[in-house]
């Protein structure tokens, strides 16, 4: 061995002779010189890299440990004999060896940035934005914010009274306005209040909620017009979830938002399943919650009062957590992942697509989508698009938003298989891609990270069930027993006690360690929950 680096050394002091002046040995050996410093150099690059990867690797921690040492070991070992070659008669092959692997590692320092990009832009929002929209009648004098200034302002309190305060003075501060307030416990008011034109001349109202008066009252959208908007950005108070190990039981709300472009915090909930997770004994059970369900929404505050499920996070997850857990005894929401149509769309896609069960044969109508696509009972392999029509249809069945419910189950379901199958290893780089936008989430990268290196030690495939919770919808603007309440044009959903109890009975079992199949199980006791 020493012999190999006194030979090398004498010939690096022919590295920069001059070629005229060299013997035909001495030629021969300037080239080796040349190829050792080549060698050398490559060998750097790759020692560099092999540090950048095991560096991001640790970072991550998001490899199994025997994963984690044998690659350390291979990559050190090559490392090792690269170098040593280089001062041998193998220099050819150490080089060739480390151009494979710089190659090789600068891809996987690329993706694992990547991973790192993702993992933040998902999980590290810490504000939210509110658009809030200046609303007069359509037939008022004023053009803009600056014609009010001696106008009433009225606006609903009943959840983010502070972020409507803030909103009020971001108007008094940008517009230079100081209108007198008059503020309401709901919407029904305000909205009765501004048609009069008599106690309130404008009406403050948050982009979300709009959208959901303009479905309730069917001529509001002509009877008003929006003067402009403000825009509140405020931090987000979540309730700290207690830290939560990946190899111990824990809840996840997941959310659809009704909206595309970037996944926002605030924003309807079209999709309410609560999924329990138990990574020990591989069970995951879906409960899906109707999206209408006429429940009490409480503020942090402690103020409250009734309104459909969907509306809850028009104010922001937050309430939609609340609402959840003040209907089923007992729950605690760890974390939340909240994803929207863009993507539904845009995931699914870089998965390749994704099987689908379907319990029914239908086509969708062009509420959903506005292409028709056509279900099959049974197994569908469904791409983007065709995914986002299954769980939105609603007005195909006679079952309504309950089937659609089930349909939202199914496609989740899908999206788990594919997603922990081997398949998806060649689409990590696609679905990263897909997710940093649409996808949000309060889950720890670390929480997220060892999900993952748990399900790379084991590999065993989930045991998913899935459970709807039913109700009685009423007739527009009419409770089951004939009573009224405020919403005139769309109907809700009372839910029932017994599908209640199942579904908490269910959850317990679930964080409990039973494995069971929801269907034989609900067959067996449905008599116990009459």
């Amino acid at each position: 061995m020493a012999g190999i680096f006194t030979n090398t050394k004498n010939d690096m002091q022919y590295l920069f002779a001059k070629k005229d002046g060299l013997t035909k040995k001495e030629r021969r050996r300037k080239r080796r010189a040349w190829g050792t410093v080549i060698g050398l150099i490559l060998v750097l690059i790759q020692f560099v890299l092999t540090v950048l990867v095991l560096k991001n690797a640790i970072t991550l921690d998001i490899l199994p440990l025997r994963y984690m040492l044998a690659i350390t070991l291979f990559l050190v070992f090559v490392l090792l004999f690269d170098f040593i070659t280089q001062f041998s008669k193998s220099k050819l092959m150490g080089k060739i060896l480390a151009i494979a692997l710089s190659g090789l590692m600068l891809y996987s320092y690329i993706f694992s940035a990547k991973v790192v990009d993702t993992l933040s832009k998902i999980s590290g929002v810490t504000t939210r934005t509110d658009v809030f929209d200046v609303v007069v009648l359509a037939d008022d004098k004023a053009e803009s914010i600056a014609d009010t200034a001696n106008y009433t302002y009225g606006y609903c309190n009943m959840i983010d009274a502070d972020i409507y305060e803030s909103a009020m003075g971001k108007l008094e501060e940008d517009d230079k306005i100081t209108p007198e307030t008059k503020i309401y416990s709901d919407w029904d008011t305000v909205v009765s209040s501004l048609e009069k034109n008599n106690d309130i001349q404008v009406a403050l109202i948050s982009e979300d909620s709009l959208i959901s008066l303009q479905e309730n009252y069917v001529n509001f959208s002509s009877e008003i017009k929006i003067l402009g908007r403000v825009e509140v950005v405020s931090e987000i108070e979540l309730e700290k979830s207690k830290k939560v190990d990946a190899d111990n039981p824990f809840v996840v709300y997941l959310s659809g938002d009704d909206a595309f472009g970037r996944a926002e915090y605030t924003g309807r909930s079209d999709v309410n399943i609560i999924a329990v997770i138990n990574p020990d004994t591989k069970q995951v059970l879906l409960v899906t919650t109707p999206r209408d369900s006429y429940v009490t929404i409480t503020t942090d505050d402690g103020r409250s009062g009734l309104d459909k499920l969907t509306h809850a996070s028009d104010a922001g997850l937050d309430n939609s957590i609340i609402a959840l857990e003040n209907i089923y005894e007992g729950l605690h929401i760890d974390y939340y992942l909240r994803i929207n149509f863009t993507g539904c769309i845009d995931v699914v896609d870089a998965l390749g697509g994704i099987d689908v069960n379907s319990s029914v044969e239908f086509t969708n109508g062009d509420d959903a989508w506005y292409e028709n696509f056509h279900f099959n009972e049974g197994i569908n392999h469904l791409n983007g698009e065709q995914t986002l029509a299954f769980v939105r249809e609603r007005h195909a069945f006679a079952r309504g938003d309950f089937q659609r419910g089930e349909n939202q189950e199914a496609a989740i379901t899908g999206i788990i298989n594919k997603a922990t199958s081997k398949a998806i290893l060649t689409k990590y780089d696609e679905v990263l891609d897909a997710a940093s936008d649409m996808i949000l989430t309060n889950m720890p990268t670390s929480f997220i990270t060892d999900l993952v290196k748990e399900q790379l030690s084991d590999g065993k495939n989930w045991n998913i069930q899935s459970y709807a919770v039913t109700g009685t919808p009423s007739e527009p603007g009419k409770g089951p027993t004939g009573e009224v309440y405020h919403y005139k044009n769309m109907s809700v959903v009372y839910l029932d006690d017994s599908s209640i109890a199942m579904a908490n009975d269910l959850m317990s079992k679930t964080m409990n360690g039973d494995v069971f199949n929801v269907d034989e199980y609900a067959e067996e006791h449905i008599n116990d929950y009459k």
